[in-house]
């Protein structure tokens, strides 16, 4: 990513790329697209010209404290994907962790979790999440140093989950911002990345594999999955 799109504020962590700014409108006197900073006490993405939200990782807010309630994750499509464990090995490594929120959902449905990212403002943002993170929810899941997920030594596993992010080929007003703004930090694999992404994978040799797709995508590398739970916008792709 380059440090020419982003702002940063002041007690934003050191070590981040991006332009140290005195404030949102001097990031906005540059032309930086985003400012990350300190927004309620959370650390924050927004547009300094803009008069969205801005967006920071909570995992007890909303529609995302909503899907964490217990009655909740049992119908939520991505844990029928997961499936139930058959042995002993019961962690799953979400490999593209973004925002958390798919990692927190299979947290709470009873499965310990690492999370890989590897840019540094989402890693950054995961962290502060985790540090308000309801107890139960924090002990379930484990932050990996930033980097990309097939540097780490991994226990054996359950299953490893796949986010890829969705293709930006919808150029309409209705592409959500949270999409729009993590393609500016992290740009969607291409074909090769792709295939090697689904190659690490399944070579740790969990139980099964689980990716997330648009409903209408092809399979990640065009590979054909051992079955589907679909919905109707995404779907999940479950390699075994």
């Amino acid at each position: 990513m380059s440090g020419s799109m982003l702002g940063l504020l002041p007690g934003c962590p050191e070590g981040l790329p991006g332009t140290p700014v005195e404030e949102a409108g001097r990031a906005e006197e540059l032309g930086l697209s985003l400012v990350l900073g300190w927004h309620e006490e959370r650390l924050s993405l927004w547009r300094p010209d803009g008069r969205e939200t801005p967006l920071s990782v909570s995992f007890s807010d909303g529609k995302q404290g909503y899907r964490l309630t217990p009655e909740r994750v049992r119908h939520e499509r991505l844990i029928k994907a997961l499936g139930k464990p058959r042995q002993e090995t019961l962690t799953v490594l979400d490999a593209t962790a973004g925002l958390g929120r798919d990692a927190a959902l299979i947290a709470m449905a009873g499965f310990p979790v690492l999370l890989a990212e590897r840019s540094p403002i989402l890693h950054a943002m995961l962290a502060d999440g985790l540090q308000r993170a309801p107890g139960e929810l924090a002990e379930a899941m484990q932050l990996l140093p930033c980097a990309d997920a097939d540097t780490h030594t991994l226990p054996p596993l359950h299953a490893v989950y796949l986010d890829p992010m969705f293709p930006s080929r919808d150029k309409s007003a209705a592409v959500k911002k949270d999409l729009q703004w993590l393609q500016q930090l992290a740009a969607y694999p291409d074909e090769a990345e792709e295939a090697g992404l689904l190659d690490w994978a399944l070579g740790l040799q969990p139980l099964r594999v689980v990716v997330k797709r648009p409903g209408k995508a092809e399979p990640l590398a065009k590979r054909r999955p051992h079955h589907q739970i679909t919905g109707k916008a995404i779907r999940f792709d479950v390699y075994e």
